[in-house]
């Protein structure tokens, strides 16, 4: 395998850290896995916040943030900074979800409501407004910053606060009172692979191009080991600089290697529209071109040349085709789209968004749970007996209460310009299990 590129921490892709995918950067749909890659100072290891004591009684029994008519949960995300609205869809999310519920009546009478807070991309005011929020909202619900490693120390400290956000620093994902809809584990479904090995037999030689920070190759890793495990070849790997914006040697090196099949689920969409380009620029045509989800994003086709630059490319992941097109057979879809409009007509839906609305699920399930009179601990012990959660199919099935991601996948392409859902016809199909790297020795 050839690897090559040199190490960079330049910031192009603030844009592209997280632009659709996290792997490199950029959330890994595919693999229901999400790592950050971020400039020094972003959520890591180094940020470590073990808890030293269990909860008090008087933590357990706390009913900070609730009244007689109303509940109200913290969110701290970025919104603004180098990237204005970079996560705004996290907050969207929750509160679209929270109004949906409203509209029923709310829970036990009480009106759910949306303490949201924008760390502005520091690590430093993410603390402080984690903090601020442990002290006077009821939970922390559908928070997603890369800052989150450092509000991972408040939440630490008062391990009865019910965290409900997909989190993408390992310590904070680590913590007892953190509860995922999208656990983080190194890895990745064998569903995909095992079906572009059936489907693609010849194409069986890997190119991929990835976000050059640790935590992202990592991540690559994890996906790889997984591809090796059912008998793909990774033949050249490039570790991109962010600032980048051609990608024309890698096509001209990938082509020289032998590749056959693309991965382009370690970058955002807006890179992988530009390599999809320039490899058609090339006339170069692999046999598969593939991405965990990366590429499932409203503005991926028309910058990648259109219709007859992305006839084919495959999608494999572990979330339906929420940005529309599962909505006739997914009621949950439908509701989602619906109510994300209420809250901001103009806004389109991320991924991030899709987060929030299924952090809001999981904590209203257990927060009904909890009964008329909820404490703080009685919705963690709700959110320990929840080990079958896919947010009435908006994610794949997954074990918040034990941290475990799922196998199960969807499979779509790109048909006429429109991404088609493959099989199978609607939800997903479990009939496969989830590769962990980190127990492989990868």
């Amino acid at each position: 395998m050839t690897r090559r590129g040199s190490r960079s921490q330049a910031g192009r892709a603030l844009r592209g850290l997280l632009g659709g995918s996290l792997l490199a950067g950029t959330i890994v749909a595919g693999s229901s896995a999400v790592v950050a890659s971020a400039p020094a100072g972003a959520a890591s290891s180094q940020n470590t916040c073990p808890v030293t004591a269990p909860a008090t009684a008087a933590q357990d029994a706390a009913t900070t943030g609730i009244t007689p008519t109303s509940v109200t949960v913290g969110n701290v995300s970025i919104i603004s900074g180098p990237v204005p609205g970079l996560f705004e869809g996290a907050s969207v999310g929750v509160k679209a979800y929270f109004d949906y519920i409203n509209s029923k009546g709310g829970v036990d009478g009480r009106t759910l409501k949306v303490d949201a807070k924008d760390d502005a991309f520091s690590g430093q005011q993410n603390e402080t407004e984690t903090q601020e929020a442990v002290n006077s909202d009821f939970a922390m619900v559908g928070s997603f910053s890369l800052f989150d490693g450092y509000g991972c120390k408040a939440l630490a400290a008062d391990p009865a606060v019910p965290d409900v956000s997909v989190t993408l620093d390992p310590n904070a994902g680590a913590l007892p009172n953190d509860f995922s809809a999208d656990p983080t584990v190194l890895g990745s479904s064998l569903g995909p692979w095992q079906y572009y090995k059936k489907h693609f037999p010849k194409d069986t030689t890997i190119g991929t191009i990835v976000s050059d920070t640790t935590s992202a190759e990592d991540q690559l890793n994890g996906e790889l080991a997984a591809a090796k495990s059912v008998g793909y070849k990774v033949a050249y790997v490039d570790d991109i600089n962010p600032l980048q914006n051609n990608f024309t040697t890698d096509v001209i090196n990938m082509r020289s290697k032998g590749v056959t099949a693309v991965d382009l689920t370690g970058i955002d969409w807006q890179d992988a529209a530009i390599f999809v380009e320039n490899a058609n620029t090339q006339n170069w045509h692999p046999g598969l071109i593939f991405s965990g989800g990366p590429v499932y994003a409203d503005q991926f086709i028309s910058h990648a040349g259109g219709p007859a630059a992305t006839n084919g490319i495959m999608i494999g992941q572990v979330f339906p085709l929420y940005l529309g097109e599962d909505a006739s057979v997914l009621p949950a879809d439908k509701l989602f789209l619906q109510y994300t409009k209420k809250v901001n007509s103009s806004w389109v839906p991320d991924l991030y968004t899709l987060f929030g609305w299924a952090s809001a699920q999981l904590f209203v399930q257990a927060l009904q749970a909890a009964g008329p009179h909820p404490t703080r601990g009685a919705v963690i012990t709700q959110l320990k007996k929840i080990t079958n959660f896919d947010a009435s199919g908006m994610v794949s099935p997954t074990n918040p209460a034990q941290k475990k991601p799922s196998g199960c996948f969807m499979m779509a392409t790109i048909k006429n310009g429109k991404y088609v859902r493959v099989m199978p016809k609607s939800g997903y199909d479990c009939n496969t299990k989830y590769f962990y790297a980190s127990t492989a020795g990868s």
